[in-house]
């Protein structure tokens, strides 16, 4: 199994699986129970299929399971059958991503980088947000020299937009409200991405009981960017 990267902490554990194997391989490791196999049966791209394979695949793994019955509420927020605890999933062509929180609720989104995220940047981000993005991305490009960049690499300020997509993404399926807007609810704070070895940082969300401070962490995997919530007790 092609796990890239598994994070253990004292409450939670996170998975990311790269999506290799053929479909009855994940078929059969995703210990899916056989009314969720009747549903997923119908989907007619193979790929979506894969997809849903692997999370379920990555989720047993990460706790030992015998089979993964995973209900969702009527907000589209997901949790597992059995289990006292929170998860969090997120899925592409290529990879799998499993969040799973004992204590508290989970949040966790990847993508993968494409320019086309340009259009829509103002949709979801705050005018200093995108002011903040801007001046790092001319920073970063200011500091690579002409030999230094090659053609089809990532331009910085793409590179950023998928991060406080991801971000607010992974907020709001962390508190699974419809009610939570990703521009005017959601605030990620700012910090230096390219010089942050720690990858981690602060976001504020507001929703009807005030206003929630969180930290999120980050990972670039190859052209894939990833954010996922961390738990305060850890």
């Amino acid at each position: 199994m092609p796990l890239i990267f598994e994070k253990i902490l004292p409450f939670a554990r996170l998975g990311i699986w790269n999506i290799l194997e053929d479909e009855a391989f994940l078929r059969t490791a995703a210990m899916a129970i056989p009314e969720d196999l009747e549903v997923v049966d119908t989907y007619k791209n193979e790929s979506r299929r894969k997809q849903w394979f692997a999370c379920r695949a990555l989720l047993a793994h990460l706790l030992q399971l015998p089979s993964v019955n995973i209900r969702y509420d009527e907000f589209g927020k997901p949790s597992l059958e059995g289990f006292s605890g929170h998860i969090s999933l997120s899925h592409t062509s290529e990879y799998a991503a499993v969040l799973v929180d004992h204590k508290c609720p989970a949040g966790i989104d990847i993508e993968k980088l494409k320019p086309r995220i340009e259009r829509v940047a103002a949709r979801f981000l705050q005018e200093e947000e995108l002011v903040h993005i801007r001046q790092m991305a001319k920073r970063q490009l200011d500091e690579i020299s002409r030999d230094e960049w090659t053609e089809g690499q990532c331009h910085p300020q793409t590179e950023l937009l998928y991060l406080y997509w991801c971000s607010k993404e992974a907020l709001y399926k962390f508190y699974g409200k419809p009610s939570v807007d990703l521009k005017n609810d959601i605030y990620i704070g700012a910090f230096d991405y390219f010089c942050n070895s720690q990858a981690t940082f602060a976001a504020r969300v507001r929703v009807p009981e005030g206003v929630g401070s969180h930290d999120l962490q980050f990972k670039r995997i190859g052209d894939h960017m990833l954010v996922y919530t961390l738990s305060k007790q850890e």
